[in-house]
This record gives structure tokens, sequence and C-alpha cells, in this order.
């Protein structure tokens, strides 16, 4: 039998763990991901397409074969969550180079980072609740239609409690079209009941989950779209921190369709929320 001297076999170890370290290192690190896009965009000339909920390096070049003027491409940092939006206008070129640099990882953002993660694997698997989210408040017949997202508590003794109504919302009652997200086809209708102090008595509805809902008025003209996800009361509490910390990144956008991409994200990150 033929022995290997022992530091022979400790330098091998060190070389493979040398070789692990290199490949890791060439590995780009995710520094963004993309939240929404319109046209053909590719990573520094790759052959494959880029798609909603994809990871960037800091400094790669992203590029829109296609360059059709008014494609566009929405990039959030895993930094800060800052937004950073690219559109082809004819004199700006086809082309943009991501900014940023790759998180710096730490016990006390691992939870947020999870969340964030969820939400973008959402996003990649293109579900028909993101597909049908309005682009921006609509005007439908002279009202507005708002939409907006939430997490509410679903108490199987007392019902669905509603968030509170818009402020200019009169009390009444008004008529609910309320379906399991991403299935319209199970809409069922329900009397909304708005007190004088802007808050909705329950809806009596049992399953947890996610629920969108379409608010009419008594003319039978919408006039907001919500999507909730309606949690068990010993989870609200955790579930909606979480919410609001995602929200309040968010909210921070601004610029040209930034209140779409809050929706977009908003509803990526309750369809998450809402997977087992």
């Amino acid at each position: 039998m033929k022995y290997i001297p022992l530091v022979s076999v400790a330098c091998l170890s060190l070389a493979a763990g040398i070789g692990s370290s290199a490949l890791r290192a060439q590995q780009p690190q995710a520094a963004a991901h993309v939240l929404d896009l319109k046209g053909e965009w590719h990573i520094d000339a790759s052959s494959a397409p880029l798609a909603a909920g994809q990871s960037l390096a800091a400094g790669q070049k992203v590029a829109d074969s296609s360059s059709h003027q008014g494609d566009y491409i929405t990039i959030i940092h895993d930094q800060d969550m800052s937004r950073q939006r690219f559109v082809l206008n004819g004199s700006n070129g086809n082309s943009v180079v991501v900014e940023g640099s790759a998180p710096v990882q730490s016990n006390s953002s691992n939870s947020f980072k999870g969340m964030v993660q969820a939400a973008w694997g959402v996003l990649l698997s293109k579900p028909p609740e993101i597909a049908s989210h309005y682009a921006l408040t609509l005007s439908r017949g002279g009202n507005a239609v708002k939409e907006s997202e939430d997490v509410v508590m679903l108490d199987p003794a007392q019902g669905l409690f509603l968030p509170p109504a818009p402020a200019d919302l009169p009390a009444g009652h008004y008529t609910l079209s309320v379906s399991r997200s991403g299935d319209s086809a199970s809409a069922v209708e329900e009397t909304g009941v708005l007190t004088s102090d802007g808050s909705w008595k329950p809806l009596p509805l049992k399953t947890l989950g996610l629920y969108e809902i379409s608010i009419s008025n008594d003319d039978g003209d919408p006039i907001a779209d919500v999507m909730l996800l309606a949690v068990a009361p010993a989870s609200y509490q955790s579930t909606r921190e979480a919410f609001d910390s995602i929200q309040a990144r968010a909210r921070t956008w601004t610029g040209p369709h930034a209140r779409s991409d809050r929706h977009l994200f908003l509803r990526s990150f309750l369809l998450s929320a809402s997977r087992p």
C-alpha cells in the first residue's frame, strides 16, 4: 500500500480550499434585483433575457436589445431598497449600469433580507395576481379607483376585519366583490357596512389567506381595489410589523411610476407571505 505524506494531504486540502474560495470570489454577488421591465433586457449582452425577480451585480451593464422607445427596467438595490429606473427615450442609449454594492450581511438584517428574497421569488414565478395589478390609481365613471395592499386579522368568531376606509369615503352600505387571490371565478358579493368613524363592520369570512376585494358604490361604480392578507390573531402582530417594514422602504420611492412599482412590490411580498 502506498502512503501519501500528511504534508501532501494538507497541501492538497489547502489548494482545494483556495480553489473553492477563488471560485466563490469569481461569482458576482447580488447587489440588486429586477422589479419590473418592458422589452428584451440582457446582462452584458448575454443570450438569456432578464425577468422580474432576477438578481444583478453592481457594475453589470444591462442593455435592451429590442430598443423600442418607452421600454424600461426598474431595479431595486439590496443595500438600501432604493429604486433605479431607466427608460429608453431615444436620446439616452439602450443600456444602463447597475449601481450600488452588495450588502454587508448582519444578523439584524437577516430576517428582512429573507422577506425581500421571498418577494423576488414570487416575481420570478409570474403569478396572475401580479400581472393583474393596476398600474396606478384609475378613474372610472368619475370615481377614483384606489389600489392598496394590507395585512388584516381574521377572527373565526367575528370575521374578517377590513383596513380603515379612505378618509373621503362616506358612511353607508357598499358592494364588495370578494375572491381568493388569483381565482376571480369564485368571487362572491358581500355587503360592506362603513360606519361613521371610518371603520368597516367585519365580513363573515372564515378562511385565512390572500384575498382580492373590489368595492363599489350604490351606482355600481368601482371605487377601490385591495389585496388583503388575512392572518390569525396570534400571528397578526408579527406579520403586520413585517409588512410595515417593507411598506416603509417602498414609500421612499419617488419619480414616474413609483406608485405602480410600490404596488407591485407590496403584492409580491403579500403573495410570498401567504405561501406555506
